[in-house]
């Protein structure tokens, strides 16, 4: 009996939703330059809910071929928190969907952003960078996520982080 191979095994498939296409390109770059993804780009979130119809596995039962999504806040036709409360919903519907996980990046540290890319309803994200990000920093939270598969853990972390956080500014108030 002859068995045939397919080939390496395809790298991971990380989506990249920018509007400004000099970021995309840089962020994209970044992650490529890695040699451990693979790099698809999105220029608004419409753009990238049509990525990841095309990369469905399962007929759309099963989870993504795209195993994380680097998500820009601000832009133009569906913006992120449109994006990720849509597709947080459609994944909600199917019992064996897992949610794929989302770093945000973006140039607003706004704590209302945060605690809507944090809410267990609508965002479940599991990172947040602000823009201009540290190189090495986006490509560990990757390696956290995909490679090691720790995007779970790293949700609670920043659930944790923010509770810690809101803590402190409480005690700090009270003295």
């Amino acid at each position: 009996m002859v068995w045939f191979a397919k080939g390496p095994p395809a790298k991971p498939r990380v989506l990249v939703i920018e509007d400004n296409e000099r970021q995309a390109e840089l962020i994209a770059q970044v992650v490529r330059e890695s040699g451990l993804y693979e790099v698809l780009v999105a220029h608004n979130g419409r753009e990238g809910l049509e990525v990841l119809a095309r990369h469905e596995r399962g007929f759309d039962f099963l989870t993504n071929a795209i195993t994380c999504i680097l998500l820009d806040w601000q832009m133009p036709e569906m913006n992120g928190e449109e994006f990720l409360r849509t597709l947080r919903m459609k994944e909600n519907r199917s019992p064996f969907k897992r949610h794929i996980p989302v770093v945000i990046l973006t140039a607003y540290d706004s704590e209302e952003l945060r605690l809507l890319a944090e809410d267990s309803t609508i965002g479940l994200s599991s990172a947040y960078l602000l823009k201009p990000f540290n190189e090495k920093e986006l490509l560990q939270v990757l390696k956290r996520i995909v490679i090691d598969k720790e995007a779970d853990i790293m949700r609670e972390l920043l659930v944790d982080q923010r509770s810690r956080w809101l803590q402190n500014l409480s005690e700090r108030r009270f003295k």
